[in-house]
């Protein structure tokens, strides 16, 4: 049986190939073009030639309107519609109404009240009256079985389903216009939700514009089952981490170094054009923490200075070791760490390490390199990284904000790009009312949470941000600040310590159809709310692709590096 059973993804893994290979001279958008363009790594460092944006709609408070204004940290962020309609079917709410060709990437929701995530979601096409889904939102979105795991997820499982972010990666084209639905009987459309007992839903998602010249294979009611193959296929590639063409060219270069503090050593160099295919380090420590944050990776792709970020971060460890895997990043227990970002250069290459710590460190590795094409579409791979340390929080807060929620920028760039990914790591030392100390006798207590604000994406200098969204644990795809781990391949968050006590937390994001081309300016922010008052170690990663001359706002940051790392709740700050 378990040979049949391997038989069967491997002729799956064909047919995701040869399904492949054909839409790479095919130009029409469809479901099998989309599943393939997932499963491609190399294909994110051309700039898409299928011109694209990325744009989003979610449940964020609509009362925020202006950055000037003191209703811009409103924090309503449930039940809002774009508009409620009278249907045949009842009383339809409204989460998404396009009229443009595009495509739905990604789709988050979670809920609140009695009854979370039963109403029915309606997914109408083209302007067709008849939708071509109709079925209970969670069944759809996080516990489809006919699309499976894991372009189907809910998050963390640890947590019952009402308390997950339900989450779905299956692409849904459309040629002409897109319309989305809800319908609850539970829900109470004035007042607030709260009090009224409503059923509460929060979502999220992700969609395409295109060009109306693009041609689009539309979604119908049996595209999931004519693309069944392909599906099974792209989820095991996705488990397995593999491409959809592998580049068998690599040239493997390992290293072992001992890096004195103040030193810098080179650990690859290349001066003819290729692409970096993977990276592997472990840092030669029983325990490394504070390693994990002295030691810089840099990156010179063509006599540019791309990447400038701890090891740690870069990899989504933090600086702790955490067990994870995403689709582009992993940690083994043992300490391995693996980025399988593809970083391609047209003539010149040079990977150095960097220790800016006080102790000598170890470090074995090793550097994959493959064959690349560079042509005028190729874009050089970014990461940066930077740290707002003992930023304060401000005082505890309603749901209009104010007492300290700001606006914390993650980056800024200007030229022509994509933004693919971020890690967010942080330490979070908020206290019980009216104490200068913690311990864990202290228990839980629900003002601890960091990550109410939303992020805030502008793209190609927009006044308002096109992507407005409803919390960061929401941005990272979980749900109601769960501090249980999880890991998949587009989100982890391998630490939730810190989310409902004092401690530490990582997240992560890589996006997949979801990615952000831009094509003069991108800019990242992402409210810090805190419901006490504290202070956190924030330290965002972020990663992306660009053409030659991109510029981004993020200088090396040695003093955030040199920072001691907080782990231990025994190493708190003494006040607030």
């Amino acid at each position: 049986m378990m040979h049949k059973i391997i038989n069967l993804f491997l002729f799956c893994g064909v047919l995701a190939v040869i399904s492949c290979t054909k839409n790479n001279t095919n130009p029409v958008v469809s479901v099998e073009s989309l599943l393939c363009e997932m499963t491609s790594r190399e294909q994110l460092t051309y700039f898409p030639k299928q011109a694209f944006v990325t744009r989003h709609v979610s449940s964020y408070d609509r009362s925020s309107t202006s950055a000037s204004e003191s209703n811009w940290f409103h924090n309503w962020d449930m039940n809002q519609w774009e508009a409620i309609e009278e249907t045949p079917n009842g009383k339809e709410y409204v989460l998404m109404d396009v009229n443009s060709p595009g495509a739905i990437t990604h789709f988050w929701m979670t809920g609140a009240g009695k009854v979370r995530g039963q109403g029915t979601l309606r997914i109408y096409i083209d302007g067709y009256e008849k939708p071509v889904i109709s079925q209970t939102i969670r069944s759809f979105v996080g516990q489809n079985k006919e699309v499976g795991y894991p372009l189907s997820c809910s998050v963390s499982t640890e947590n019952i389903a009402d308390e997950r972010g339900h989450n779905l990666y299956l692409p849904i084209p459309y040629a002409k216009s897109c319309k989305i639905t809800y319908q609850s009987d539970l829900i109470v459309p004035e007042g607030n939700p709260w009090e009224t007992k409503s059923e509460i839903l929060y979502y999220n998602i992700d969609y395409r514009v295109y060009g109306e010249e693009t041609k689009i294979e539309s979604f119908t009611a049996q595209s999931i089952a004519q693309n069944q193959s392909l599906i099974r296929a792209t989820n095991q590639m996705l488990l397995n981490g593999g491409y959809s063409k592998e580049n068998k060219s690599a040239v493997v270069e390992n290293f072992q170094v001992d890096i004195a503090p103040g030193e810098e050593v080179v650990i690859a160099q290349k001066n003819s054009g290729a692409a970096i295919q993977q990276l592997n380090m472990r840092v030669l420590q029983d325990i490394p923490t504070q390693s994990l944050r002295s030691i810089i990776l840099k990156c010179t792709f063509d006599n540019i200075q791309t990447v400038w970020a701890p090891i740690g971060d870069f990899f989504g460890a933090g600086y702790r070791i955490d067990a994870y895997e995403t689709r582009y990043n992993k940690v083994t227990v043992d300490g391995n760490l693996t980025s399988k970002w593809v970083m391609p250069f047209g003539k010149s290459c040079e990977i150095k390490l960097e220790n800016v710590g006080k102790e000598p460190i170890g470090i074995d590795g090793s550097v994959h390199m493959g064959d690349y094409q560079w042509n005028n579409q190729s874009m050089h791979f970014f990461a940066s990284w930077h740290q707002y340390t003992n930023e304060k929080t401000g005082g505890r807060k309603g749901m209009l904000g104010g007492n300290g929620t700001k606006d914390l920028n993650f980056v800024s760039l200007n030229g022509k790009g994509v933004f693919v990914g971020d890690v967010l790591t942080l330490f979070n030392d908020n206290l019980p009312p009216g104490k200068t100390t913690w311990t864990k006798e202290d228990g839980r207590f629900n003002m601890s949470w960091w990550g109410e604000g939303d992020e805030k994406i502008y793209i190609d200098g927009e006044e308002f941000p096109s992507h407005f969204g409803t919390g960061t644990e929401d941005y990272y795809c979980y749900a109601w600040c769960k501090p249980e781990k999880f890991s998949h391949p587009f989100i982890a968050q391998p630490a939730g310590d810190g989310n409902l006590t004092p401690g530490y937390t990582v997240n992560t994001r890589v996006r997949a159809l979801d990615v952000l081309p831009f094509n003069t300016s991108l800019r990242f922010d992402m409210e810090l709310w805190h419901w006490n008052t504290a202070k956190v170690n924030y330290a965002p990663t972020t990663f992306y692709y660009m053409l030659p001359g991109g510029k981004n706002n993020i200088k090396p940051d040695y003093e955030g590096a040199r920072e001691e790392v907080l782990i231990d709740f025994e190493k708190l700050s003494s006040g607030n």
